[in-house]
């Protein structure tokens, strides 16, 4: 079975298209149900893979006339973010607007904006709408969204995975950084977003191993003489052992005991954030045997 995957015009996520079984052409519009209304939506492909992502129904195939509905109130939105940062500023307001948009069925607006604080805009929604003589919708987003809505270039000089491809976004963190041996300078590896950069996800599943492996400047016992782990390297499968006489680049597969793909592929479902010490480790290692 083939699934239709779409991009919502609003958001810039992927969605599934329900609805329908035929085969739509890549890069061509449809008309769907979603939420509260009816919106147009480009066809990013086909799959045979049935993914998580948020799913909207098929009325039918677009036509031109609605391919020009759909860039001009993507006109009007423009015009009616000017008014809502002026009428925001009016009411001292500390949010960022980050997007207006209104749906090709024009029966309703909505607005996208990031907040550090809780705002109550009550009045100044009161007001928008009494501006723009259009029912108001406000939609808090994180700085991800915000990015991912509005494009940009990452640090590798391509359009940033967040606004290609990614719907969901998993967890990054300085311990991501530690596990991969990169520097522990968050800075060098900030996103637009501010965030760290998405693309770390990617790389977890070559550095899963670690975690079942005795942590860095543990003691251990190689070959009868006791070493101490300095450095894990995944990618190379070498760990480099060192003593006050000796230093030593060991495979990987020397040190790992029978069955460990059992154990790793445990720690790859569950991140193996609990993986903090030699006894948690064999906790794991002998619960994935069990």
């Amino acid at each position: 079975m083939k699934y239709t995957y779409i991009r919502y015009m609003d958001t810039n996520k992927i969605g599934l298209l329900e609805g329908t079984n035929e085969v739509l052409p890549k890069n061509s519009y449809v008309i769907i149900s979603k939420d509260d209304c009816v919106d147009i939506a480009k066809v990013v492909g086909a799959s045979n893979k049935l993914y998580e992502v948020k799913p909207s129904f098929f009325i039918r195939k677009a036509t031109k006339q609605d391919i020009s509905k759909m860039n001009h109130f993507s006109k009007i939105s423009q015009s009616y973010m000017k008014i809502a940062k002026e009428l925001s500023k009016q009411h001292n307001l500390s949010l960022k607007f980050i997007k207006a948009y209104t749906p090709i069925d024009g029966l309703k607006s909505y607005f996208f904006y990031t907040a550090e604080t809780r705002i109550d805009f009550r009045q100044f929604v009161k007001d928008l709408a009494k501006a723009i003589k259009k029912r108001i919708e406000m939609r808090q987003i994180g700085t991800r969204d915000a990015v991912q809505m509005l494009g940009a270039v990452g640090m590798c000089g391509c359009k940033t995975c967040c606004s290609n491809f990614i719907d969901v976004f998993e967890s990054v963190n300085l311990k991501d950084m530690e596990m991969q041996n990169l520097p522990m300078s968050p800075s060098k590896f900030t996103g637009p977003c501010g965030k760290l950069v998405c693309c770390m996800s990617f790389e977890k599943i070559n550095y899963v191993i670690k975690y079942i492996l005795p942590p860095e400047g543990t003691n251990i016992c190689f070959e009868n003489k006791e070493y101490t782990v300095s450095h894990i390297d995944p990618l190379t499968n070498l760990i480099v052992l060192i003593s006050s006489e000796d230093r030593l680049n060991v495979n990987v597969m020397d040190l790992l005991p029978e069955g460990y793909e059992v154990a790793v592929k445990k720690c790859a479902s569950c991140g193996g954030c609990c993986a903090s010490s030699v006894e948690q480790q064999n906790v794991i290692f002998e619960e994935a045997l069990a």
